[in-house]
């Protein structure tokens, strides 16, 4: 007998159907493992900065896939039993999460803000065993709940660590070496890789036994909350391909230089798969997977991690743009922010309506030019103060803030504006690297399609069987409109309202010119499926003082407020009636959503008396 039949017997009894739908990304774990001579990971613990090699990953998983099967032996499992995962983007966060996946549960990765109400509906809801999270101050503030609260804010995770790889991935090893390859992408692999992975396998001694309960257990899934303008909504499940194939997708789609150097950062939250994807994409670039030290500042972490590209929301970008402005003030006389006026009149045209009737190759060659320009003028003083390792910075969630994209370019550093859902693996389009268009989302990824539907709604399409309701069209819920470069969002579909007169209105756009004066720091327009428009008015603070003190001066100041916006509008869709607020609209009543903006859903059931008084 030979070592192949050796082995055969066992790996012939595995059941087909257990890894799939997961292929790809255990055909990742399996290269991570067989890797030595790359770092990656890089993470902060027990006072010191460390470098992890994939090996190290694998065992790390493998430790914490032991955890997580003790805490509920397989004997013992339910279908469908998850890990409710609250935590920071950190690597213990990941490691959990990631054990949890291998050890055959369920993740629920839920955000730091949620309340114990709704922690308690998602135990119920994902038959939940166990809430984990690397937030220390967590510990105290949640209890209550009938399941184990296990804070892994203090585990160690060292180089030396040794510990077998989780028994999923070395059963999906012997079925690799047996079976023929599941996987045949060029990108998961090259040559070197296959001779290191074929060598792993021939030293591979550890042979899970044919009756071992492993068998019969498939890797788990991920379960992200969303938080959209509605509010809480139903999680979204994914399955690990689907950010793994969105990853690969995004780095085929972005057309990088190949002389980048991959080495992500983040510090979005875990219940985002849009800072997953930063770390698949080091995973398959070889990269670097930096996870900061949330203790510290954003000098220390830039300076220890060297990113070479940052997933990021707008919060990410604010802070960055804030230390580069820091920088600036210690550097003064930098070259970099000294600018020729050739390229500010570049950089403003480019950034004008008047781009839009450049032909888009053009567009391309002069944004790669300022780019270029932008590096070559400034030389290298700065950016080894800051951000030397930095080549680009792909921002999604909302739109980026036209200050911060344009400083950002000043130094040669694009930003990436990408569009996507949660349970399409957090990303649909992105713009190119070598053609960053401001406000546009970009072209969609190699899976995906768009098209317009009724009311210029966006509708996607997902090739990929991985992702649920693939091959069928589904709406964002966003308004979109086509430009040369591709598209551009201009509202929600949700914030349409359909007055009984069948107008459609856009009470966005009414609240922002309300809020044009600045006495009004806040406003909710109702009208939908109502005979008129109507508006919730919410005063600043000195207003609000004055009109405690005044009522009826405040009203007609607010009043003459009202008929400047009604005199620029249609007839039809003239706000007819307003309400001034006592109390403003907040997070702690649900009225306003983390990223500031207002829940409309929760407005009209919270002062649902006050606004059926509006239409009486």
């Amino acid at each position: 007998m030979n070592d192949h039949d050796s082995v055969a017997a066992p790996a012939d009894s595995v059941n087909k159907q257990l890894f799939k739908g997961a292929e790809s990304f255990f055909d990742l774990l399996l290269k991570q493992s067989a890797k030595i001579n790359y770092v990656t990971i890089r993470t902060y613990c027990n006072g010191a900065w460390h470098q992890l090699s994939g090996r190290d990953f694998c065992s790390h998983l493998g430790r914490a896939t032991e955890y997580w099967t003790n805490l509920l032996p397989i004997s013992q499992r339910q279908y469908g039993q998850s890990i409710i995962l609250i935590g920071r983007n950190t690597y213990n966060s990941f490691v959990a999460m990631m054990g949890a996946v291998l050890a055959g549960f369920d993740v629920m990765c839920a955000p730091s803000q949620m309340s114990k109400s709704d922690l308690k509906w998602c135990l119920n809801y994902f038959k939940g065993v166990a809430i984990a999270s690397d937030i220390d101050e967590l510990t105290y503030q949640l209890d209550g709940f009938s399941v184990p609260f296990l804070n892994i804010s203090s585990a160690a995770w060292m180089p030396q660590d040794k510990h077998p790889e989780p028994e999923l991935l070395t059963l999906y090893r012997e079925y690799k070496t047996i079976h023929t390859p599941l996987t045949t992408t060029s990108d998961l692999y090259d040559e070197n890789n296959l001779n290191d992975l074929k060598d792993q396998n021939k030293i591979n001694s550890v042979v899970i036994p044919e009756d071992s309960p492993w068998r019969k257990i498939k890797p788990g899934r991920f379960s992200f909350v969303s938080f959209g303008h509605d509010g809480f909504q139903k999680p979204e499940i994914l399955m690990p391909d689907s950010l793994v194939l969105t990853a690969q997708n995004f780095i085929i789609h972005a057309e990088f230089p190949k002389q980048i150097f991959w080495k992500s950062m983040e510090l979005m939250m875990p219940s985002n798969p849009f800072a997953h994807l930063s770390r698949y994409c080091a995973m398959l670039k070889n990269g670097i997977i930096g996870f900061p030290n949330p203790s510290t500042d954003w000098e220390t972490n830039l300076r220890i991690l060297r990113p070479s590209y940052i997933f990021g929301s707008s919060f990410e970008l604010e802070q960055l743009c804030s230390f580069v402005e820091h920088v600036a003030k210690r550097s003064s006389h930098n070259p970099r922010f000294q600018l020729s006026e050739k390229i500010d009149k570049v950089q403003n045209l480019l950034a004008s309506s008047r781009a839009m009737k450049i032909p888009e190759g053009v567009f391309d060659i002069l944004k790669r030019s300022l780019r270029k320009t932008s590096r070559l003028i400034s030389g290298q003083t700065f950016l080894k103060e800051a951000v030397e390792d930095l080549r680009f910075v792909v921002h999604g969630l909302a739109p980026a803030q036209e200050a911060y994209v344009r400083n950002l370019e000043k130094l040669g550093i694009p930003v990436l504006e990408s569009y996507g859902t949660t349970h399409a693996a957090g990303m649909l389009s992105s713009n190119l690297f070598h053609a960053a268009h401001f406000k546009v989302i970009g072209t969609p990824l190699p899976h995906v399609n768009f098209r317009l539907g009724a009311h210029s709604t966006l509708e996607y399409r997902l090739s990929f069987p991985t992702f649920e309701n693939a091959g069928k069209w589904e709406e964002t819920g966003d308004v979109a409109q086509m430009t040369p470069f591709g598209f551009i969002i201009t509202g929600r579909k949700r914030h349409l309202f359909v007055t009984l007169g069948g107008t459609v209105v856009s009470p966005v756009r009414l609240e922002q010119l309300l809020k044009e004066d600045d006495i009004i720091s806040d406003a909710c327009v109702i009208g939908d499926k109502m005979p008129y428009l109507s508006a919730l008015i919410v005063l600043n603070h000195n207003a609000l003082a004055d009109y405690r003190a005044a009522p009826d001066k405040i009203k007609e100041h607010v009043q003459s407020i009202v008929n400047r916006v009604n005199e620029s509008l249609p007839r039809n869709v003239t706000l007819k009636k307003f309400f001034i607020l006592d109390k403003p609209f907040t997070e702690a009543s649900g009225e306003k959503l983390t990223n500031g903006e207002i829940n409309r859903l929760k407005i009209q059931e919270t002062r649902a008396t006050l606004i059926s008084s509006l239409y009486q």
